[in-house]
């Protein structure tokens, strides 16, 4: 609804412009200056004053001058601000109230980043992410060049991504009974770090049910719980995880990590989760961890650098697997994580 100050005016008819099928024009008393009478030629405009003490423009019709448009309410104005008034006001916004302001901007390749932290309600398989072991033993994973357009081709700004495990899996825990056992993954892009530790598991005997963590602990890139990470350059993954003879060995890498992160590096809500400013610092407790596990013995192990021209399509809720096998004491192992991407990217121009 406009807000203005209609002029009000008196329609005269003015020598040949009456009746003739000639050009109109109206004589208008505007209300917006002295109140005498003017010629007002039929389309022309004048300024105006708004209620918000801002100018506007009003057109002269064949009735004289028109209301008073004042557009959307300036800085000044301290009228109400109502979702649905038809005005962009106040605190209102394309997020808050797309009927007034419109809808935003949104990047085509990726979700919106106005819940970019949450989980997707589905996943759809990565399949050239696998990592898995070649037919002559030797541990091979995708790098995720998909061969899309490059970012600057696109109208998205560069993606921000989360990236944890879903579950861990041990088909075969080759051992013959049950074993204990806990995983470490590490992932940084040459410029930050970020490290985890599973909760030890103990008890897994062989095709045990899938071992499943909560998102702020099986998060190993972007683990801020508020946002996803701002994801550019190629991005190196760790993963490591170990079958042990001894409840100390987790706490010993644990004490080992914790104190070479020191207190900064904590990630807040999640007491095994590290996040460092500079990558070499999450290299560096990642080190302390391994050494710290020495006599345990490694499962599964694993380097998977990830290409950015991919990183786009894991905004979308992907999913792939890192199995590794062999034969340990006469019995055979295979273990498996399932590690899943989401994230967003906003548009080119927009204010995200």
């Amino acid at each position: 609804m406009r807000r203005g100050i209609v002029s009000v005016a008196v329609v005269l008819c003015v020598s040949a412009g009456c009746g003739n099928g000639g050009s109109t024009s109206a004589v208008a008393t505007d209300a917006g200056t002295d109140g005498s009478a003017q010629l007002c030629p039929v389309g022309t405009t004048q300024t105006c004053f708004c209620q918000s003490g801002q100018t506007g423009t009003q057109t002269c019709v064949a009735s004289g001058w028109g209301a008073c448009d004042c557009g959307l309410p300036d800085a000044g104005y301290d009228g109400p601000t109502v979702c649905g008034d038809g005005i962009c006001s106040g605190n209102e916004n394309c997020e808050t109230c797309p009927v007034d302001c419109g809808q935003c901007a949104s990047c085509s390749l990726a979700p919106t980043c106005t819940n970019g932290a949450s989980l997707p309600a589905t996943f759809t398989p990565l399949d050239s992410f696998d990592c898995e072991d070649t037919d002559g033993g030797s541990p091979r994973c995708g790098v995720g060049v998909d061969g899309g357009p490059p970012l600057e081709d696109t109208n998205c700004l560069a993606p921000q991504l989360k990236i944890g495990l879903a579950d861990i899996r041990v088909i075969l825990n080759g051992v013959g009974g049950s074993l204990t056992m806990f995983c470490m993954v590490s992932s940084d892009d040459g410029h930050t770090g970020e490290l985890i530790i599973t909760p030890q598991e103990t008890g897994i005997g062989d095709h045990a049910a899938p071992i499943l963590l909560p998102a702020a602990q099986a998060t190993f890139w972007g683990q801020d719980t508020g946002s996803p990470k701002l994801s550019q350059f190629p991005l190196t993954i760790n993963y490591q995880c170990f079958e042990v003879d001894s409840n100390s060995t987790w706490e010993s890498v644990l004490g080992a990590i914790s104190s070479a992160a020191g207190s900064v590096a904590q990630v807040p809500g999640n007491p095994f989760g590290w996040a460092f400013g500079i990558a070499s610092a999450g290299a560096a407790a990642a080190q302390a961890g391994l050494q710290a596990s020495d006599g345990s013995s490694m499962r599964l192990n694993y380097q998977q650098t990830i290409d950015p021209s991919s990183f786009l399509e894991m905004t979308n809720g992907k999913t792939w697997t890192v199995e590794q096998s062999g034969n340990a004491n006469g019995h055979n192992w295979d273990w498996a994580l399932d590690v899943q991407s989401w994230g967003c990217s906003a548009a080119r121009g927009s204010s995200n």
